[in-house]
């Protein structure tokens, strides 16, 4: 009984899809499109968070140390700065190793020639670098309170750079969940009014197996199973694509930002594979599901 059931919904199922050929073929058209632009834009997502945490990695405070300070009041200070959860790690740069960068810079730019200095004029710094770049600002008002102490003598930050960085976050972030739910809701759009157009051709017989006692569950379960297919096509077709057009793109994009390690790897394309499948099966059945609901009510 219950197979039988079950092949009965399956037929009817595929029967309604290609009663409406012209209709079923949009919804899944509809559905593959968004989910190709989702995809594209999950993968482009993925880049530009990993350049943005590589750009928020370089964030970092310096602080200028007196000549006179004490390596134990050097070494507190770190110590102390250390134990803020905003900060990654805290490096200590003597007077000579600060030098030495500098020759280095001016050596590969060849603007200037450092070779015959004698005193070295730089202060020993600690640079703080930052696992939370949205904590700088808050950071950098602490330590300047160090300013004057006998230790610090100056702190050096860039908050136009942190400002920037995080808004950079912050657009990428709302602006991919609007066009998202955008993109969802036109598809959700044109599968209930697909399966609405089949249901409302079918109104008769609904209306006689109603009468002969069909419940709610049966009547509705074929048109659910009719999304269920349109979202497994659309699915299938935006897969494919992808397949074919991802390579080419994660190359764009590696090219692109060559100085940020971008690895997707064969976790993320299958995370993303899954995905694509599992929220097309979703979209085509709540969308049927939806439409069903109203029809029926």
């Amino acid at each position: 009984m219950f197979v039988r059931y079950v092949g009965y919904i399956a037929a009817q199922a595929w029967e309604g899809f290609w009663r409406n050929p012209m209709m079923s073929i949009a919804s899944t058209a509809t559905i593959a499109g968004m989910l190709l632009l989702s995809s594209f834009f999950v993968i482009a997502q993925r880049g530009l968070d990993v350049s943005l945490n590589f750009l928020q990695s370089k964030v970092e405070l310096y602080l200028e140390l007196d000549d006179a300070a004490k390596p134990s009041d050097i070494l507190a200070l770190k110590v102390q700065i250390e134990a803020d959860p905003a900060v990654d790690r805290v490096v200590y740069v003597s007077k000579d190793e600060a030098l030495s960068r500098l020759k280095e810079i001016a050596d590969k730019t060849q603007a200037v020639s450092l070779a015959d200095i004698t005193t070295n004029p730089l202060p020993a710094s600690l640079e703080v670098k930052m696992r939370d770049a949205q904590q700088t600002p808050r950071l950098a008002n602490v330590v300047r309170d160090e300013v004057g102490k006998g230790v610090v003598t100056g702190v050096v930050d860039n908050p136009s750079v942190v400002d920037k960085v995080l808004t950079i976050t912050r657009v990428l972030s709302v602006g991919g969940i609007a066009v998202l739910a955008l993109m969802l809701f036109v598809t959700l759009f044109v599968i209930v009014n697909t399966i609405r157009i089949a249901v409302h051709a079918r109104r008769d017989e609904i209306a006689i197996m109603q009468l002969v006692g069909a419940t709610d569950t049966f009547v509705r379960w074929p048109f659910i199973i009719e999304g269920v297919l349109v979202g497994v096509f659309g699915g299938g077709i935006a897969l494919a694509i992808l397949g074919a057009a991802a390579p080419p793109l994660v190359g764009a994009m590696s090219g692109f930002l060559t100085i940020v390690p971008i690895e997707f790897g064969a976790y993320f394309a299958a995370a993303l594979a899954g995905g694509v499948l599992g929220f097309a099966l979703l979209v085509g059945a709540v969308g049927a599901l939806i439409s069903v609901r109203t029809y029926l009510r």
